[in-house]
């Protein structure tokens, strides 16, 4: 007997189908994201978040309705993170959307969040227009209040709002201490881009190491002068009692303008050789570099070239397992040293590469050569490490037998990495990495996940000139191919049925 589905029994048992479907829906969130980064999904830091507040957090996106189309995907891409943030946080998770162009105490109440409308181009009757748009959130839990003024980097869009919420309920942000003193940079002046990213998430200070550290994160950050040695001692007893620190140092002290570079000794190596993390007096060089401007001679006339300069090497190789660094692109480098992974490491200590040179770096050591028209690059010995993270219980440098709590450390042998003063916007890119480092040496890894999530088109693989004839051909006669072959073996299977009645 043939079943027969368009029958009022087979209507209303699919009918009860998708009921019960949208009935488990409504108990049930689940998403598949097929996309590298799962930038459509939130993070497992996310989801425990609003699944563990104790109290409301009300989301107020202050959006113009009519956005042109390339804002527009900005709001429904705000709208979709908010739903799956509801979506964990159940009750305790309420958003809406407002436009206050329409309502004047809309308007006055975001003014009152200090959320600005932005100017955007509008294409209208073939013309450019300029137009005032709102596209700021902002989240208000109990008392207090964090707002993301332009919804603009759909990237870190995650990041900002869960770190919004975090910073709004947890009980004591966490202190970050840039050592000062002995020649370091200023953090505020010459590494805007890092003091204003950790400003987000922590307490920033300066120290001078006056009086007992208490910051969870020091930054020892390229320190010219000598560090007396009651200020090593109390840099040894920090991480004895389990403080963590990120040491950006400059083993050479290398001088572009002059030409020269020599060693640099300022009593840190003392306690980076006991805790088993030396940086080489030496300068890597690499094929993959930056390039500097050089004035050269041209008849009567001076003129500024371009030209490769093997001691800023690019970093493009990193550690794909540690979230430091698995993520990032490439770091510049402003005369680097390695990190000597020769030396033995101390008992409990282990010690994870991070960054690497290429393949085709050398070193020089001993006699620097700087001259960049007189830089000859011997490209051989690596790949180099040129940062590593440190964990476990360090001994002292300074008590024979003493061993101190479980902590964290990484070294750099770059002090100038996040130097905008030297680098310009590549310091401000490296940024990233250095709020990275700051969330584990704190061991607030689940930030790491969602800041390193990044959205990328996808382009189409690069073909070569004699393939694309017969893909374009394809493409065109495939589908109708397709479906006369289909004809063609379903005919077939009707004919092999049909029953021959003999007489």
């Amino acid at each position: 007997m043939k079943r027969n589905w368009t029958s009022q029994t087979g209507i209303l048992l699919a009918g009860g189908i998708l009921i019960l479907v949208n009935l488990i829906g409504l108990s049930m969130f689940v998403r598949v994201d097929f996309t590298d980064n799962k930038v459509y999904s939130l993070s497992d830091a996310s989801k425990d978040l609003v699944r563990n507040l104790n109290d409301p957090v009300t989301i107020t996106a202050f959006f113009t309705t009519d956005l042109p189309a390339q804002f527009a995907a900005n709001r429904r891409f705000l709208k979709d993170k908010l739903d799956d943030y509801r979506a964990y946080g159940g009750t305790n998770i309420q958003y809406r959307f407002v436009d206050p162009a329409e309502d004047e105490e809309m308007q006055a109440e975001a003014n009152r969040y200090h959320i600005q409308p932005v100017q955007i181009q509008v294409v209208e009757e073939n013309s450019v227009q300029l137009k005032n748009a709102f596209m700021g959130v902002a989240i208000q839990y109990e008392s207090k209040r964090e707002v993301i003024p332009f919804v603009q980097d759909l990237s870190r869009l995650e990041y900002d709002l869960t770190s919004a919420i975090r910073r709004l309920t947890r009980d004591r942000k966490p202190e970050v201490a840039f050592l000062t003193g002995h020649g370091e940079p200023n953090p505020s002046q010459d590494m805007p881009a890092f003091f204003e990213g950790l400003g987000a998430n922590y307490g920033v200070e300066t120290v001078e190491l006056d009086a007992e550290l208490d910051a969870d994160v020091l930054m020892i950050v390229a320190p010219t002068d000598t560090l007396p040695p009651e200020h090593l001692q109390a840099i040894d007893n920090y991480l004895m009692n389990g403080g963590r620190i990120g040491m950006l140092v400059n083993r050479v002290d290398g001088n572009l303008q002059m030409g020269q570079a020599a060693e640099l000794n300022i009593g840190l190596e003392f306690l980076l050789t006991a805790y088993g993390a030396t940086v080489a007096p030496n300068l890597v060089m690499d094929e993959t570099n930056s390039v500097i401007n050089v004035q050269r001679r041209q008849g009567p006339f001076t003129v500024a070239q371009q030209i490769q300069y093997p001691l800023f090497p690019v970093a493009t190789k990193f550690n794909p397992n540690n979230m430091m660094v698995s993520r990032l692109a490439s770091l510049m480098f402003y005369f680097v040293s390695s990190i000597d992974t020769s030396v033995a490491l101390p008992p409990g200590v282990e010690r994870e590469p991070l960054i690497y040179s290429s393949n085709k770096s050398g070193e020089q050591r001993g006699f620097f050569m700087l001259q960049p028209t007189q830089t000859t690059a011997t490209l051989s010995g690596g790949p180099f490490v040129l940062g590593a993270a440190y964990s476990g219980t360090f001994p002292s440098a300074y008590t024979s037998g003493r061993t101190g709590a479980p902590t964290r450390m990484v070294v750099v042998g770059d002090g100038d990495l996040f130097n905008q003063s030297l680098l310009g916007q590549a310091a401000a890119v490296h940024a990233t990495f250095g709020l990275n480092l700051v969330d584990w040496l704190i061991q607030d890894e689940a930030l790491l996940t969602i800041r390193s999530k990044s959205l990328q088109a996808r382009t189409l693989d690069e073909v070569p000139d004699g393939t694309k004839p017969f893909i374009k051909y394809t493409n065109m006669a495939g589908p109708l191919l397709l479906v006369m072959l289909f004809g063609l073996a379903r005919w077939r299977r009707r004919r092999g049925r049909q029953i021959v009645v003999v007489q």
